[in-house]
């Protein structure tokens, strides 16, 4: 159909249309999706743990009991157009209750990983962690990975992470350091798609109740292991150690890395994300500006292989007991921090804080994102993910499915290059009635208006905001009709 075609026929349909309109001040906070179990109930906490993979997030639901009470399941949901979609319920086919199946995440492509701390294969809580794969558009489980010298309590699944035909899975309570000292796990996919533990990761200076392990992040040879409970710097004050592959396959602990002005109770190393030779680390407890607060903090790998502290993140509006950082999430230039207890549009109802790193390596906070139907104590921001411009962020205590039953978020992330409050990613030149798809009611509604001088705003079809609607906002228009909003 040609442009004039379409013209004749948008002329004609759109006096009988009515917009939903969304304009730049509410496309602001960029949320796009809320997700919510399709047989959620009370005391499910479902959005625990998230993850994301391009155009997939899993979800997980430890509270679900399908297989017996806090059995738990996962939830993969896919983006369909400008929706997501629950594409299918996970379940371990050898669940039992208090497993807590999916009590960790982790997707890349068609992969997904999900860690049950509670399952009883070497005795109460040793743990376990299963691996599912999407054939032909059915999730399947391939594998159940456990490690070779697993023992009772060891809770080995309560943290997993995924990079390509790397996996991480963390046994916080492993004793091989003594009680509770912790340890990972290094699984490497071979070209037939079966998982092999190739490596037992354990702190050089490992000891009782440090908790190595309690989260974890992998990315191309190089992983990070946080242990909140470490006492370096006084009790739990907590520390994050770097491992990296070596050409001969050896992982090798490069670093250990700790806050400048860490103290007692800070619990760094609670969160930890990797991309590339960058790394966050999350100090939920920090009391850096504010009694625990929280704040996050950057490190990068020099030329010479040492990881040296660049930066510190912390909310522009820092109060007592926000945790700040009890969950992060990187991905290039962006970082998104949670703060669980931050104020948002609901006091304690949670909030999430986007930063992205400048050319001269400087980290600005350039949002701060929560739930547009956000409560006391939902936990927004609890739990998160980032896939290059999409973020999913739990909310674990939500109440939409019945008290906690939980729900999770999905937002547009990225930077604000023109510096007028708004992530561009949230604006999409175009939309007009806010459905996130440049289509034909969007022509519709700027035809309507065309001709519109000296006062139109952006819902008339104003794209480029010269208060005018005119040719130059119908090729703005053009360019992009079609497409699909991040």
């Amino acid at each position: 159909m040609s442009v004039a075609q379409r013209k004749v026929d948008v002329l004609i349909l759109a006096s009988a249309m009515t917009m939903a309109v969304l304009t730049p001040d509410t496309l602001g906070q960029c949320q796009r999706a809320q997700l919510t179990a399709f047989d959620g109930e009370p005391v499910d906490f479902f959005g625990l743990a998230v993850a994301v993979s391009e155009g997939t997030a899993v979800v997980g639901s430890i509270g679900d009991d399908d297989n017996g009470s806090s059995s738990g399941s996962a939830y993969v949901f896919r983006r369909v157009g400008a929706g997501w979609v629950c594409e299918q319920k996970l379940l371990p086919d050898d669940g039992v209750e208090e497993d807590w199946f999916a009590y960790s995440v982790a997707i890349e492509g068609e992969t997904l990983f999900a860690g049950s701390p509670h399952d009883n294969e070497f005795g109460p809580r040793s743990g376990s962690a299963y691996v599912f794969e999407c054939l032909d558009g059915t999730w399947s489980r391939v594998g159940r990975l456990l490690p070779d010298d697993g023992a009772e309590y060891e809770l080995f699944g309560s943290s997993v992470s995924i990079s390509s035909t790397l996996a991480v899975v963390g046994a916080p309570h492993d004793d091989d350091n003594g009680w509770r000292s912790g340890s990972a796990y290094i699984f490497e996919r071979d070209p037939n798609g079966t998982w092999s533990q190739a490596a037992k990761l354990l702190a050089d200076d490992g000891e009782p109740y440090n908790r190595f392990g309690y989260a974890v992040a992998v990315g191309t040879d190089v992983a990070v292991l946080g242990a909140p409970d470490d006492d370096d710097l006084g009790n739990y004050s907590g520390s994050a150690y770097v491992f990296e592959r070596e050409p001969s396959g050896a992982w090798v602990q490069t670093a250990k890395v700790l806050p400048h002005d860490g103290d007692v109770f800070w619990n760094f190393g609670e969160s930890v994300a990797v991309s590339g030779h960058r790394v966050l680390v999350g100090a939920t407890t920090a009391f850096a500006f504010a009694p625990a607060g929280g704040a996050a903090y950057v490190y990068e790998r020099d030329p010479n292989g040492a990881w040296p502290q660049v930066a510190q993140l912390v909310s522009d509006d820092i109060y007592n007991s926000d945790f700040f950082g009890i969950a992060v999430a990187l991905d290039g230039d962006i970082a998104v921090v949670g703060a669980e207890n931050a104020d948002y549009n609901s006091t304690d109802s949670g909030a999430a804080y986007v930063f992205v790193r400048q050319p001269d390596g400087y980290w600005p906070q350039v949002a701060k994102i929560g739930a547009d139907d956000g409560s006391y104590d939902d936990r927004f921001g609890s739990s998160l993910a980032l896939s290059e411009n999409t973020a999913v962020i739990g909310a674990y205590y939500d109440d939409d499915n019945g008290e906690d039953s939980g729900s999770a978020y999905i937002f547009a992330v990225g930077p604000d290059e023109d510096g007028d409050g708004i992530m561009d990613v949230c604006l999409c030149p175009g939309d007009l009635d806010g459905d996130l798809d440049v289509d034909l009611s969007d022509l519709a509604q700027l035809l309507s208006n065309y001709g519109t001088t000296s006062g139109a705003v952006y819902e008339d079809g104003d794209i480029d905001e010269d208060g005018d609607v005119d040719l130059a906002d119908l090729a703005a228009l053009l360019a992009v009709y079609g497409t699909t909003c991040l």
